[in-house]
């Protein structure tokens, strides 16, 4: 259960713009930057920083040479030869006393083979690389001479400097900080040195220090004492090793050019409507592409491991795989927007198909004499089940105007009218297993709410009400049911929820669908109250305050990305994303024209930000069969778990965000 924000202040529209980025560049003049820090967060940025101006100065370099050695390379590995010469106008240098080179090869269906070296000049060191390379048993299995099945990398230390295992963070933006996929490790341990590249929580999916250390400890042979990671940490740390953190500089080929890598993957990335409306229509093609006949979704992928068990649950097999009905109707959503932006009727006709799986999940019972419907999943009905489930089905009927899931519609929406309590409370839960023996909670005490309590729950239900007052024929008694309790409903949230459940709420809000349900409602006068349109601007800016940008954070990939507290690894969010787009468009109705642009600026910063999270083909070289992961969105930077809501809340925001953007607008 994520706790959100409870800073619930008057709503002071904040100057949000697009802000430039930084970046640790190879060959630059670096320098500190003191981050605009939390007020009494004394921590100072010891990484590296150039401006974002002069890391798009390099980016835009000639990057010729690079493309000229990884040619060479190729054709020495083919040929089994030397490269007899680096070419001049090298943008990394080769020739500095720390320069460790690594080589590594990537073709699809195989695992990957990498040699890393340290000679007295660079070019000994490539082809020192070259000839262990061509040593590998596996190495005939690379389709090495086409450039367009085996792809190359080469990676070059930059920067070393002494590590205090002990002092190794994640939380701290200080030189003992492990930063996934820009900093690695050099040990020194018997004699002997062993590196863990930069690149390499890329290549693993590694995002944590006991996955780096996890790692570090098979190559040393500290695996071979426990299965047990925790320990394996342990040991490890413990160990007599000279530790160092290094920072290294990467290209990788692709075809006949070479790409350079930040994090391990292609940079740059730019934002413009031709570019949202292609990763867009690539991931709902994703989604459309990886159905099963009988409406659902595939829930889960991992590219690395090629595996569609979900992280979560990990004892599961694919014939009884996890899956998660409330994102099944997110899935429903985003095939929806994929129609609204291209207008193909595939999609319209893969939506019918997932409702129709969803609707076969719904059990009846009554309230206050009316037949009522809820979604029944995995054991559970979430007040959120039915409450997705309802937007979904009419936002099919919105577009279609098919009335073939009336009766749907009508039994959801009087069960979610019976999950509001008389205080306004909406209860998380119809059905659980491990309350009341799995039976029906219809007045549950006080302590059972709190352990029913969701974030999200509410503010689902309450965006299926909305369409089903509007998108509806309803009488006027019941219409006028539909608006007194939700306005019940939101009262609670509002004013209640915060002071009742304090302890729940942290300072970077997460609820993007209340956001999205005020929204939604606003379109009736009687529910622009200030106290609700507040609710969604004071979060959107509380989101905002806690979003990296330009001022505060040293990596060119964190700007548009989130934390909770400062330090914190990047949380690369869409559907954060969503709730901020929908304040954008509350801005629009209520006539705050210069707060809607501000609050575009920072959705167009949020796109900026997702777009590192999503597999291209030039990005998923490390993936087992990278084609099968085109058009996903990671979970995080350097994490390869992809899952269909990621795929729905990505597709959902930019298909908003393209309507609101003008046409040819772009941002670098």
């Amino acid at each position: 259960m994520r706790k959100a924000s409870v800073l619930r202040l008057l709503f002071i529209p904040a100057v949000l713009t697009a802000v430039a980025v930084m970046v640790l560049v190879p060959g630059l003049a670096c320098r500190s930057k003191r981050p605009s820090a939390p007020v009494g967060d004394e921590t100072t940025v010891h990484n590296h920083a150039v401006s974002a101006e002069e890391f798009a100065g390099w980016l835009e370099r000639d990057f010729s040479p690079e493309r000229e050695l990884l040619s060479s390379i190729r054709h020495a590995l083919v040929n089994h030869t030397r490269v007899d010469e680096l070419p001049s106008g090298l943008n990394v240098d080769l020739e500095r006393k720390c320069a460790w080179v690594s080589i590594t090869l990537f073709e699809g269906g195989i695992e990957q083979i990498r040699w890393i070296t340290k000679r007295r000049t660079g070019l000994e060191s490539i082809n020192r690389a070259v000839e262990r390379l061509r040593k590998y048993e596996r190495f005939s299995e690379f389709h090495v001479a086409d450039a367009d099945m085996c792809r190359i990398m080469l990676e070059v230390i930059t920067e070393e400097h002494p590590l205090d295992i002990g002092r190794l963070n994640v939380s701290r933006f200080d030189k003992n900080r492990f930063e996934p996929g820009i900093t690695g490790f050099k040990l020194i341990y018997e004699g002997k040195t062993y590196l863990y590249m930069p690149t390499e929580a890329a290549v693993y999916g590694h995002m944590t220090i006991a996955q780096a250390l996890n790692h570090i400890s098979k190559k040393v042979g500290v695996a071979k004492q426990t299965n047990k990671i925790s320990k394996r940490v342990k040991i490890l740390t413990k160990l007599p090793i000279e530790w160092s953190v290094i920072k290294s500089v990467a290209f990788i080929s692709y075809g006949e050019d070479v790409l350079p890598l930040y994090r391990g993957y292609p940079v740059p990335v730019k934002v413009s409507r031709d570019k949202l409306f292609e990763l867009t229509g690539r991931a709902a093609r994703w989604l459309y592409d990886n159905m099963d006949e009988d409406g659902r979704f595939l829930y889960y992928y991992d590219g690395v491991r090629d595996s569609i068990i979900d992280h979560a649950h990990p004892k599961r097999t694919e014939e009884d795989n996890y899956y998660n009905i409330l994102r099944h109707s997110g899935g429903v959503l985003a095939l929806l927007r994929a129609y609204e932006l291209t207008g193909r009727d595939e999609y319209l006709v893969a939506a019918d198909k997932a409702i129709g799986y969803l609707v076969k999940q719904t059990r009846e019972h009554a309230y206050q004499g009316r037949k009522a419907y809820y979604v029944f999943y995995n054991q559970k009905a979430k007040l959120g089940g039915t409450g997705v489930g309802l937007v979904a089905i009419l936002r099919y009927r919105q577009i279609t105007k098919d009335t073939k899931y009336d009766d749907y519609i009508f039994g959801m929406a009087n069960h979610l009218l019976s999950r509001i309590d008389e205080d306004g409370e909406m209860i998380g839960y119809y059905i659980h297993p491990g309350f009341n023996d799995g039976q029906p909670l219809i007045s549950p005490p006080p302590e059972q709410k709190r352990q029913l309590f969701s974030f999200y729950y509410p503010g689902e239900a309450l965006l299926g009400l909305a369409l089903f007052e509007r998108e509806m024929p309803l009488s006027e008694e019941m219409r006028r049911e539909v608006r007194d309790d939700a306005k019940r409903a939101l009262d609670f949230l509002i004013f209640v929820r915060p002071v009742r459940y304090a302890d729940m709420f942290e300072p970077l809000p997460s609820d993007g669908w209340l956001m999205q349900a005020i929204e939604e409602w606003s379109a009736e006068p009687e529910f622009q109250k200030s106290e609700y349109l507040d609710f969604v601007f004071n979060d959107a800016n509380q989101m905002i305050s806690h979003m990296y940008n330009d001022d505060n954070s040293p990596y060119y990939d964190y700007p548009g990305g989130f934390y909770y507290h400062y330090g914190d690894h990047v949380y690369v969010d869409s559907a954060r994303a969503e709730g901020l787009i929908a304040a954008y468009y509350l801005a629009k109705r209520v006539g705050r024209e210069r707060l809607a642009e501000n609050l575009l600026d920072s959705c167009k910063l949020v796109a900026r930000s997702l777009m590192y999270s999503y597999n291209s083909k030039e990005s998923t070289y490390m993936h087992k069969f990278p084609d099968k992961s085109v058009g996903t969105f990671r979970f995080k930077l350097t994490r390869h778990w992809v899952r269909v809501d990621t795929a729905q809340h990505a597709i959902c925001f930019f298909v908003r965000l393209l309507s609101a953007m003008q046409v040819g607008e772009s941002q670098d």
